[in-house]
């Protein structure tokens, strides 16, 4: 059996280094958005967005994968000691190149802000059978509602890579871009 490709390591919240989580609900908090139903990729061990949209009253739902698996440990831990953020907060552990868009409900908005971290050497090989990032935004593009919105942060470690990725895909892809919002670039869909 071939191994599924998972990052070794966990993130924990420091705003000065990554500030992109704290940035998507302060993002979603100006649009004054409630109700709607958020992916997010990739949780930390703080699960600052789940947390968050679970307890602002905004209704929001957030479901979000992780590659870490001490970072689904603390998903695990964190529900089980607060059952009510269960309630609109799904974690998942998996590698977001596998991902299937049949398992995948339509959302209301997509962060994209680790795009092109995570990507192994393997990953679009025919035997691992993962995507390409270009496929997993495109894959996440056609799970945005119409009038949705896709996030990129523009200090990802992998931002670099995604930009020309990013560029293609705006001129490719039914898709306006917004502006940015601190450290965030911010499209809706067509």
């Amino acid at each position: 059996m071939l191994k599924m490709n998972y990052w070794t390591d966990k993130w924990d919240l420091h705003e000065d280094i990554c500030p992109c989580d704290v940035h998507v609900n302060e993002w979603i908090a100006a649009q004054g958005l409630r109700n709607k139903l958020i992916y997010h990729f990739g949780t930390g061990t703080h699960h600052v967005v789940g947390i968050e949209q679970a307890r602002n009253g905004s209704g929001n739902a957030v479901i979000a994968i992780t590659a870490s698996i001490e970072e689904y440990q603390a998903y695990i831990k964190l529900v089980t000691e607060n059952a009510g953020v269960a309630k609109s907060y799904l974690a998942y552990f998996g590698d977001i190149y596998l991902t299937n868009p049949r398992l995948l409900p339509d959302f209301d908005i997509v962060t994209m802000v680790h795009l092109c971290e995570f990507f192994f050497p393997n990953t679009a090989s025919a035997e691992y059978g993962g995507l390409t990032d270009r496929k997993v935004l495109d894959l996440f593009t056609d799970k945005t509602r119409s009038g949705g919105h896709i996030l990129f942060y523009m200090r990802s470690i992998g931002f670099e890579k995604a930009r020309p990725i990013v560029a293609a895909w705006e001129q490719e892809a039914r898709v306006e871009r917004v502006g940015e919002f601190k450290t965030l670039l911010v499209y809706r869909k067509k």
